[in-house]
């Protein structure tokens, strides 16, 4: 027999001979992303949460959540899905999950914040988004989530082994004529469909509450991961206020910087004369945080950390060693391009030669403390906190605690705005040799305060 027909049941016979090994081919691409995909955040479970609140969608206590435990449930799904178990279960919690994913990209995108989305570890902070393929990718993930809730059959997978008795096979011409030949054979199919039923039941109960107590273990385990080690003191720095130039004044500036950012470094070109120019007139007080958002853009150097350590490191020097050393990293010629190699050791410490650091205080103590790593936990630190605060991009740049743009006009019209409200300046001065008793000149009149960062007056001796 030929026809239409015909031809439709061979492209019908085909599929549904074809179709678990399409299944299985879905299920074992799916399962292989959400092992690496777990795999990747699992390394740096710090890192995930601070990519999970730069989407600005969650309280606190719920990026910690998902930051910590779902690296642990996307593994549990790959392993489902690799191993073939629960297939329709494990393909259901993924598209609830991929649904998720979608959302929170677009609702990021719709608000126009930049970020990496952090599917495959990292995320956060980032000059430029992928949204477009972030949710391309996403939709085609779903597909294959989709087609095996409606169709979990596969080979080559656990559920396959588990139901291998469930079929009965077509009975005889001879024993369907008679009735009690076919009430038989409908009696042991429904025999197997319930005993069917009742197993998937348990098992996708059992292993549903396996994979909840897994995802709240991973979320205890990975908290005590991310907890930071070490010390978090410095001479001249600390968690809450980073490195702070100048006293006391109207405008209190917080800057929050990566040593590797392209943008941070176009800031301080524009406005860093005009930022030290202001702290040494006594209108603002900058506190400076220093972050390491891109590590990950230094192929595997680590230049955002060991940058960030090495400035506290100049920092414990003095202050003006600090902003001398702050500023020069901030150099074209010296910043290393996004995702191209970090700066050596060497560099960050001949680095401090060319800043004027003295020579004596290069060789000890920054040398050592810039190989050693001294203030690595205080860069984790900072960072951690910073992502806290709710700073997701860097430069992030705040007056008074108001976020301004990272532009020289809207520093200047901060700052007029400060000093409209807050205290007149009390610029420091270095005062004139005062004669003393003895007719020698006070020492005091000439040596500045350790913390302070331009010289303050000493008071005049009488006699």
């Amino acid at each position: 027999m030929s026809g239409p027909g015909a031809e439709s049941g061979g492209v019908r016979e085909k599929w549904e001979l074809g179709r678990p090994w399409v299944a299985t081919v879905f299920r074992l691409m799916l399962g292989a992303v959400w092992l690496w995909a777990s795999w990747a955040k699992l390394r740096g479970p710090r890192t995930f949460v601070q990519a999970v609140r730069a989407y600005d969608a969650t309280p606190e206590w719920m990026s910690r959540a998902i930051g910590y435990g779902l690296p642990a449930l996307e593994f549990c799904l790959g392993l489902m899905l690799i191993l073939g178990v629960c297939v329709r279960l494990a393909a259901v919690l993924s598209t609830l999950l991929l649904v998720v994913f979608l959302i929170g990209i677009i609702q990021a995108a719709a608000r126009g914040i930049t970020i990496s989305c952090g599917c495959f570890g990292g995320g956060g902070q980032s000059d430029t988004t992928q949204y477009t393929l972030d949710i391309l990718r996403d939709l085609g993930l779903m597909v294959l989530a989709v087609f095996l809730v409606i169709w979990p059959f596969t080979y080559l997978s656990i559920d396959q082994y588990l139901g291998r008795h469930d079929y009965v096979p077509p009975p005889s011409a001879k024993r369907m004529r008679s009735p009690d030949g076919r009430r038989k054979y409908n009696a042991m199919i429904e025999s197997r469909r319930k005993a069917a039923r009742e197993r998937t039941m348990w098992l996708n109960a059992s292993i549903g509450t396996l994979v909840l107590l897994i995802t709240l273990i991973g979320i205890g385990v990975q908290s005590g991961r991310a907890k930071i080690a070490g010390s978090v003191t410095a001479t001249n720095a600390t968690v809450r206020n980073g490195v702070v130039f100048g006293k006391k004044a109207a405008a209190t500036v917080d800057i929050y910087e990566d040593f590797q950012c392209p943008n941070c470094r176009n800031f301080e070109n524009a406005v860093g004369s005009q930022i030290d120019a202001d702290v040494r007139a006594n209108k603002a007080q900058v506190r400076y945080h220093l972050m390491a958002f891109l590590d990950s853009s230094s192929n595997g150097n680590r230049y955002s950390s060991r940058a960030a350590n090495a400035a506290i490191c100049a920092s414990d020097i003095s202050i003006e060693d600090f902003v001398a050393y702050h500023n020069y990293l901030f150099r074209k010629d010296v910043q290393p391009a996004e995702n191209s190699n970090g700066r050596t050791d060497t560099q960050l410490i001949g680095y401090a030669q060319k800043a004027k650091i003295p020579q004596a205080k290069v060789t000890s103590p920054f040398t050592p403390c810039v190989t050693d790593e001294t203030h690595k936990a205080m860069v984790q630190a900072l960072t951690e906190q910073a992502s806290r605060n709710g700073v997701n991009s860097t430069p992030t740049i705040k007056v008074n605690g108001k976020s301004i743009s990272p532009t020289l006009a809207a520093w200047n019209k901060a700052i007029a705005a400060a000093l409209v409200k807050g205290p007149a300046p009390n610029p420091s001065k270095t005062p004139s040799p005062t004669p003393s008793p003895s007719g020698s000149k006070s020492s005091s009149a000439t040596t500045p305060a350790k913390s302070s960062t331009t010289p303050r007056p000493a008071a005049s001796s009488s006699g």
